[in-house]
This record gives C-alpha cells, sequence and structure tokens, in this order.
C-alpha cells in the first residue's frame, strides 16, 4: 500500500518547507494529507493561496503526491462553525491546488435534544450545498466516522450504519467516505465488519491507534487495536487507496531530532502490518 503521513506531524512547515517534505520523503512516506485544521490561522489571514503554492512545489521537488486533506471540523454544530464555516470553500480550492482529490470532513452533531433524524437532515442540507463547489474543484468529500467518546451522549455517525446512510442520501461521485480506526476502536466497532459495509464508499482513511480510552493518534502497533481486523475489512471493502497515517501525537511531541527515526518507525511498522494485503496501489481520484 501506498504509506502517507498527515502533516501534522511538524508544528508549522513554513520556515524550510523543502527540508521538512525531504525528510518526510526520506523515512519512507510517498503521499501526504494535508491537515488544513493545522494551518487555518494562514487561511483566515489570507495567505493560503501562496501557502498552499509553496507547499505543492515543495513536495513535488520531494517527490510526495498528496492523497487527501483534512477540512474545518463540524464535530458539534456550535460557535465553531460560525468560524470555520466559511473556510470551507478556500480549502477545497487549496485541495484542488495541492492535486488532493478527497477532503476529510466531520458529520456534525447538533446540541440536544436533536434526534437522529434532525442530524441527518441537518447534515444532508450542509453538505449538499457544498457539492457545487466539489464539481468546480474537482474535489470530493470524504466523511469521517465518529465516536461517542467525544461528548456525553451520542454523536451522529460514530457507526457505519449512520455514515453510509448518509453518503448514500447525498448521492454523488464527489462524496464518499474516510474511516479513522482510531475513532472505531473507542466506539468498540468491529472493524471487519464495519469498514466492509462502507465498501465502494471507503475512499480515504486515517491510520491511528489508541487503548480505546482516549484519541490518542500513537503509531500502530502501539495501542491494542488487532490491525488484522482492520485489514480484513479493507480487503472486504475492495479498499485500493493509501495507507495514511494521524499519528502526530507519536511524532510531534518528540524533540525535533527524533522525529525522523518514530516516522520512519511508522513506515516500518505500517509496512510490516501491510505485508499480505493485495489490493493496487494507490487510490483514484474521485469522478466528476
Amino acid at each position: 500500500m501506498l504509506m502517507a503521513t498527515s502533516l501534522n506531524i511538524f508544528e508549522d512547515l513554513r520556515p524550510d518547507m523543502l527540508g521538512y517534505m525531504r525528510r518526510i520523503a526520506a523515512a519512507g512516506i510517498e503521499g501526504l494529507d494535508f491537515n488544513g485544521i493545522d494551518v487555518i490561522r494562514d487561511w483566515v489571514k489570507g495567505d493560503g493561496a501562496r501557502w498552499s503554492a509553496e507547499m505543492a512545489d515543495a513536495a513535488s521537488a520531494a517527490g510526495l503526491v498528496f492523497v487527501q486533506s483534512h477540512g474545518p471540523m463540524f464535530s458539534g454544530y456550535d460557535d465553531q462553525c460560525a468560524t470555520h464555516e466559511a473556510l470551507v470553500k478556500p480549502c477545497l480550492e487549496y485541495s484542488a491546488r495541492l492535486g488532493v482529490p478527497w477532503m476529510v470532513m466531520h458529520p456534525f452533531t447538533l446540541p440536544a435534544p436533536a434526534t437522529w433524524q434532525d442530524n441527518f437532515r441537518a447534515n444532508l442540507a450542509f453538505y449538499q450545498a457544498y457539492l457545487p463547489a466539489c464539481e468546480a474543484t474537482g474535489v470530493g468529500l470524504a466523511l469521517e466516522n465518529m465516536s461517542d467518546f467525544f461528548s456525553p451522549g451520542r454523536r451522529y455517525c460514530a457507526t457505519p450504519d449512520e455514515l453510509a446512510n448518509l453518503c448514500d442520501a447525498l448521492n454523488h461521485p464527489l462524496v464518499g467516505l474516510c474511516w479513522d480506526t482510531g475513532h472505531a476502536h473507542l466506539q468498540r466497532v468491529p472493524q471487519a465488519w464495519a469498514i466492509g459495509m462502507l465498501g465502494e464508499r471507503l475512499k480515504v482513511v486515517h491510520i491511528q491507534d489508541n487503548n480505546a480510552q482516549n484519541d490518542d493518534h500513537i503509531l500502530p502497533l502501539h495501542g491494542s487495536i488487532d490491525w488484522s481486523t482492520v485489514l480484513d475489512g479493507f480487503r472486504a471493502a475492495g479498499y485500493a487507496g493509501a495507507w495514511s497515517l494521524e499519528t502526530h501525537n507519536g511524532i510531534r511531541r518528540l524533540p525535533d531530532h527524533l522525529r525522523d527515526d518514530a516516522l520512519a518507525l511508522a513506515v516500518k511498522v505500517s509496512r510490516w502490518i501491510t505485508r499480505d494485503y493485495a489490493a493496487p496501489l494507490g487510490g483514484a481520484a474521485p469522478s466528476a
């Protein structure tokens, strides 16, 4: 499988964009996830166009390709949305400049006492409104599985059936799904069954581990996920995309001179886990 990582393993790439990209490539990474959440300050300032252009050039020079991105988060529809909602379209535009095929977004949960039906209708209307921007940029939306662990009460799209139902209701070739292995582990979801249920809707993944207690975002095999069940799910779904690491807490918290070794270890561990996975390399861009 093509090995990828989120760029949030470093706090700020701007001081030496090309240098950071070369370090990532030297660790064995081939693909990138543009984690817009961690550079959202630049979008607010209006620097996103210049910043994304510099990033595209640096990645290309290091031999890296962008396989996905992460847009603004709307885990709960609250004051966060007032700040971030206006950034969805710019994020799609920056993702397009980077050659990103899929931008991950979080389904949101309305405040109590909203029902499942209320959350479904609100998310359906919210994401339908962005489909014209997806068509204009060629970037698809990949909706990510949540977890009830994140807050008291239910979290919408914490289960694969809710996630698949929302995707099907949007009914557009530029809408797919993202599976976060750590979120699923917190939810105690049987991963082989859940991922298999998603089938061809599954476009991208977030690979991270935890001990089913916190959303740790640590390296695979450093928590308690049974990775054989994840691979069984990928096989059942026919997943042919990248193995995209979202393991920033296992790398970013280290002293800078140790981060290269940690990222290289993440790649080696991932190569070992996926050694028998027979799906085609890489992932396909969404079709308009």
